[in-house]
């Protein structure tokens, strides 16, 4: 996938930035064209995915993608909430999403949150799945410190890939601890929500800010195409974002592209990373 912008960590490469799936939730025909459209064109060459969203119907939503893109094309994640990652279900949870994909294995697959996951099986089960060819990489999702220090405790736990996380111009909390630890460990920091939440408001903040509304009217990209800016700066963040619109989607990246470190600057300045622990933002 060389051709695509990549990262790459321990030796292991991964696409710099992909499309989310919770537009599929309740059904969008037309962000399935937008995604078919910009994947066939080689623009985006990774999906994420979960069991969760809208109870399988955006893994089906995805399949649907791939007969039109070919699986070939795409670099697949997949999360498994934690009350499937028990003993009797974590493989059959597994194999009924890769069905519902239309897939016989996943490129990197999560567990969606800690709660109270037994670690150790989480551990064991990902890595007979990678063994079984389920499964390339491992990883987990909305883990801080803590959560990773406990999972790097436990026997083969240093076998995680990616840390899945909320981060965005509006919510930086994990550059307090998070991300260095995540770096410093050799784990791919992996953010969503990235073009901000409208269920923690994120979104609307920064659109509202004088300074992004100043810069949006000068350059004319969208408050979007800033936030995508902002997490691709460093290029050590594999980002995910969403849109139903393809016109959208290729105008974020197109956006994006045009900001400068200069305007970088400003949006850092704005919206300032914390100087203290603040919890890790979720959904």
């Amino acid at each position: 996938m060389a051709e695509y912008p990549f990262i790459t960590i321990q030796d292991k490469q991964y696409p710099l930035y992909g499309l989310g799936t919770t537009v599929f939730w309740n059904g969008c025909p037309e962000a399935e064209d937008a995604y078919a459209s910009v994947i066939s064109d080689g623009l985006v060459n990774m999906i994420d995915c979960a069991e969760m969203y809208g109870d399988g119907r955006c893994e089906e939503a995805v399949g649907r993608i791939l007969k039109r893109t070919g699986r070939d094309r795409v670099y697949l994640v997949d999360k498994i909430l934690p009350d499937n990652a028990v003993p009797g279900q974590f493989m059959k949870s597994l194999k009924q999403s890769l069905k519902r994909v239309g897939t016989d294995h996943f490129d990197l697959y999560l567990l969606h949150w800690r709660e109270k996951a037994d670690l150790p099986f989480v551990i064991d089960s990902m890595e007979r799945a990678v063994k079984e060819g389920l499964i390339r990489h491992w990883g987990v999702s909305n883990f801080d410190v803590k959560d990773m220090e406990d999972l790097f405790a436990c026997e083969g736990g240093r076998g995680c890939a990616a840390d899945q996380v909320m981060y965005n111009l509006g919510t930086r909390g994990i550059e307090y601890d998070l991300l260095p630890w995540l770096k410093t460990n050799g784990v791919l920091p992996m953010s969503y929500s990235t073009l901000g939440s409208s269920q923690l408001d994120t979104r609307q903040v920064v659109a509202d800010s004088p300074v992004v509304r100043r810069i949006c009217g000068e350059m004319q990209v969208s408050p979007s195409a800033l936030m995508l800016a902002f997490a691709l700066r460093n290029r050590d963040i594999c980002t995910l974002f969403s849109s139903r619109s393809e016109c959208h989607i290729r105008e974020n990246l197109a956006g994006a592209a045009k900001v400068s470190e200069k305007v970088l600057e400003m949006l850092d300045e704005a919206f300032p990373a914390p100087a203290e622990k603040t919890p890790l933002a979720k959904l």
